[in-house]
């Protein structure tokens, strides 16, 4: 492990992660469409329905499986592929308010691919004062656990989400790259990795979570995981936002195909975010 002061850099990015949320300007929803009906679970208080106009739906967890939701920002075009999300034009709102708000205020671990993660500071929380009240009156901790899945193994010394021993961390991965992370996983006992028998074996990983006490996870990326876990039949939730502008990576939808879903929310934005556009789609797995 490195001599880096991990506690003090952690410390600073959380302080500069809350700054930033606090101090972003955000513009009311506009409700479209609403089907929630009896069969969903809402989340939120009357600081975030007045802001999204009304209930954040998730979908009960599935038994013993977890409760699995994906998360994206999409361009006009469809793109989703961007080296900063923000790029794509989604607005201060749906970062604050859906990504890195009421999507995750009631999930126990978000998961992201090891290429969203990129090395560097990235730990996904929420930051805004209103949903962090929000996540600890509904028992949960104030930071989630974070999953990392990875194919091919993780660099651990210069990245922040896996050195806060305070912050659980779970590798998803296949066995031979678990052997080659052997040492720094041994180094980290506050890492806990799930060890796949192959990258086709994503339910068993999921029953694994579950067994660890994950009973509802938010997906940020990429593209390959959410693919996966789509093909899985684990996911049950899309929160899917597009912006007004065209851009990001081309040719990088979030999922290939046509995505068998019902859309039971449409909302659009307001003031400087008009022409956003937020989803929250039902896979009909």
């Amino acid at each position: 492990m490195t001599d880096i002061d991990w506690d003090r850099r952690f410390a600073a990015f959380v302080a500069r992660k809350e700054e930033e949320a606090r101090n972003a300007t955000l513009c009311p929803f506009i409700t479209d469409v609403d089907r929630g009906g009896r069969n969903l679970l809402w989340i939120g208080d009357s600081w975030t329905g007045d802001l999204f106009n009304g209930p954040f739906y998730t979908s009960p967890s599935p038994g013993d499986l977890p409760g699995t939701s994906l998360v994206f920002v999409r361009s006009r075009n469809g793109n989703t592929g961007a080296a900063d999300p923000s790029t794509l034009g989604a607005g201060e709102t749906d970062k604050h308010l859906i990504y890195e708000g009421l999507s995750r205020a009631a999930v126990d671990a978000v998961l992201a691919g090891a290429e969203t993660i990129r090395g560097g500071d990235v730990l996904f929380s929420v930051w805004r004062d209103e949903l962090v009240h929000l996540r600890g009156s509904l028992g949960k901790s104030r930071h989630p656990t974070q999953i990392v899945a990875t194919l091919r193994g993780l660099s651990f010394d210069e990245t922040l989400l896996y050195n806060v021993p305070s912050i659980p961390v779970i590798v998803l991965t296949v066995p031979g790259c678990a052997e080659l992370m052997g040492a720094s996983l041994a180094e980290r006992r506050w890492i806990t990795p799930v060890v796949m028998k192959d990258k086709n074996d994503l339910r068993s990983a999921f029953e694994q979570l579950g067994r660890l006490g994950i009973a509802r996870v938010s997906v940020v990326g990429g593209r390959t995981v959410a693919t996966a876990l789509i093909d899985a039949g684990l996911v049950q939730d899309v929160y899917l936002t597009t912006s007004p502008r065209e851009g990001g990576q081309p040719n990088t939808p979030m999922y290939p195909k046509p995505l068998d879903a019902e859309v039971v929310v449409r909302k659009h934005g307001t003031g400087n975010e008009a022409g956003v556009v937020f989803e929250h789609l039902l896979t009909r797995f």
